[in-house]
């Protein structure tokens, strides 16, 4: 009967030196894997970031532009980031920044509007003349006749200026007051 057992002399393992060489092959597959996720995800958060900062610029400026295109009368302009003005259903209306967020006031109850803000800026016009971008500002509500809205807006959650993640989106337009 043969022995199936071959002896420990024949059997062989790793040296030392294989064990390492691949262990350090392995390690810097690792690190190329995890700087690819971490580049992923950089890019994600810079991605998602800069798209909420346009999405809230852009929802924020068109509501305050259909509501200013229907307007009554507009009743006072003591700021430029403050406006109030009364819209087709006689309400009173009120746009106001408070911080880094804009509010809007409507028969005395403030909801906010969007977060986020970085600059706020509205310009009266009492006449403008398009093809050469000039135009009369006025800080008198009655004879206010174009509003020029302008919003840098952020990401509502708290990022670090010297962060790639810290985008910011300029929207801006331009209402004619239809009503008045």
């Amino acid at each position: 009967m043969k022995c199936l057992v071959r002896p420990l002399r024949a059997q062989r393992g790793f040296s030392l030196a294989e064990l390492l060489v691949v262990m350090a092959v392995l390690s810097l597959m690792l690190a190329g894997l995890f700087l690819i996720q971490t580049q992923g995800q950089t890019s994600y958060l810079v991605g998602s970031h800069r798209v909420e900062a346009q999405q809230n610029g852009r929802i924020a400026l068109e509501l305050m532009i259909r509501e200013l295109r229907s307007a009554q009368s507009v009743t006072a302009v003591p700021a430029a980031t403050d406006m109030t003005f009364v819209d087709e259903n006689g309400v009173t209306i009120e746009y106001v920044l408070a911080g880094t967020t804009i509010n809007r006031v409507a028969a005395g109850v403030s909801t906010p509007l969007i977060g986020g803000i970085q600059a706020f800026n509205m310009t009266y016009y009492s006449a403008y003349d398009g093809s050469t971008n000039t135009g009369t500002t006025t800080g008198v509500a009655g004879n206010v006749k174009l509003v020029r809205i302008q919003i840098v807006a952020g990401t509502e959650e708290s990022v670090a200026n010297y962060s790639d993640s810290n985008q910011r989106a300029t929207i801006e337009s331009f209402v004619r007051l239809r009503n008045m």
